[in-house]
């Protein structure tokens, strides 16, 4: 019998806490974050059937999470007229779980509770992943495994998994080519805040997409001209806060990448963006602390392995959120890799089973990046959801390879 693996995951975000969730129980797992223990912010985001699924089998308390569970979608025009209207089928029969709503700071912690938290408090076997903050690395073998950081640590791994995000360093080392040394800019840019419920309910009493006696609502307020602007919202923590993403052509928002690709945003300038959402504007004279965004995206990769080492995540995929698949697919990955916990894997063996891993994992997140590309460049009220049952219909890595080995498309 093959001794435990050393992983050692660099990043501690979505993609990096749940690959450590689903790796803990069969091997010595240790996450390197180079930020500290409170980076993970951010406003909320949406988890589809084909991530929900295995949130569930792999322990995660919506409860404890604030997860909202979705009912239904719905696009409306600038005016508030509505334009489609979605309730959804029985999403349980169709893909085998909900599709929700949620914090991303609370699926970070409730993520990072089931990578570390021990073992007995979680009714698993081995041992927690261990995490190391302010450890920023500064070279990654992908050969050896032998993980560098820039105070001079060498840790030698059997398995490197790069989960560092959309500006990945270990990408560059894994693919090698200068083209895919970034995400690009998608000429989208998004300003994101919250609203607690009682400004909501102070400012627009009795609203139908905080009702927390019903599913949620994901409402689309789209303005369908040449700015490509719309305007998403939806709840989130229990029903506690009204999630808003406001996105629109940069040439519009006119954001200063310049130091960075996000800053803060100024309530003036999202007004001066959405002036024509009547019926949105007394919520949107009521943001504080507004973040913007230039969305990025990253062209399909030829490889998301090399040696030893794969990148996962927005290191893998980055795309932008008109699909709302990304942090779905980073739990896609992590599931993947129940190819090193549901068989023994020796460390000369590692390379192999990353094959598996490439072909399945690349394969089917290069097509949701296209998708979303398409839906990005057409967004209209038939375009936005027409891919539904391609993005969250997804088995797992194993029901993949069975199909890819008789031929058959994932």
């Amino acid at each position: 019998m093959s001794p435990p693996l050393n992983v050692t995951i660099i990043g501690a975000g979505i993609a990096g806490t749940f690959a450590a969730r689903v790796l803990r129980e069969k091997n010595n797992v240790k996450i390197l974050e180079k930020f500290g223990a409170e980076h993970e912010l951010g406003a909320a985001i949406n988890l589809g059937p084909n991530a929900t699924t295995f949130l569930d089998k792999y322990g995660f308390d919506r409860e404890r999470a604030g997860s909202v569970v979705v009912g239904r979608s719905r696009i409306f025009d600038t005016k508030g007229n509505v334009v489609q209207e979605s309730p959804l089928p029985d999403l349980r029969k169709l893909f085998g779980s909900d599709w929700i709503v949620q914090h991303r700071a609370d699926l970070w912690n409730e993520l990072f509770r089931l990578a570390t938290a021990p073992s007995d408090q979680l009714g698993l076997t081995g041992e927690p992943a261990k995490i190391i903050w302010g450890a920023e690395v500064a070279k990654v073998d992908v050969e050896s495994g032998d993980v560098t950081t820039v105070d001079g640590r060498v840790i030698q791994s059997d398995l490197v998994i790069g989960a560092d995000g959309i500006k990945s360093s270990v990408r560059q080392c894994v693919v090698g080519e200068a083209a895919f040394s970034t995400a690009r800019p998608s000429g989208s840019s998004a300003f994101r805040f919250l609203l607690p419920r009682d400004v909501v309910d102070d400012v627009a009493p009795g609203l139908s997409v905080m009702d927390p006696n019903k599913p949620a609502d994901i409402e689309i307020h789209l303005a369908q001209d040449a700015t490509k602007r719309s305007i998403v919202c939806y709840p989130c923590r229990n029903f506690e806060f009204l999630n808003f993403g406001a996105l629109g052509l940069d040439s519009h928002i006119k954001l200063d990448t310049t130091e960075s690709w996000s800053s803060s945003g100024s309530r003036e300038d999202l007004l001066r963006c959405f002036n024509d959402y009547a019926q949105l504007r007394p919520l949107l004279e009521q943001a504080r602390n507004i973040k913007v965004w230039q969305l990025r995206d990253q062209d399909p990769l030829p490889t998301y392995i090399r040696g030893r080492t794969v990148i996962i995540g927005d290191a893998a995929h980055a795309m932008t959120p008109h699909q709302g698949q990304g942090a779905s697919q980073a739990i896609e990955d992590g599931e993947a890799f129940s190819l090193f916990t549901e068989q023994q894997v020796s460390r000369e063996r590692v390379p192999e089973v990353l094959k598996d891993f490439d072909r399945v994992r690349r394969t089917r997140a290069s097509k949701i990046q296209n998708i979303t590309r398409d839906v990005h460049q057409n967004k209209t009220p038939e375009n936005i959801w027409k891919n539904m049952k391609y993005n969250f219909s997804y088995d797992g890595v194993r029901a993949c390879i069975t199909k890819l080995e008789a031929g058959e498309e994932i």
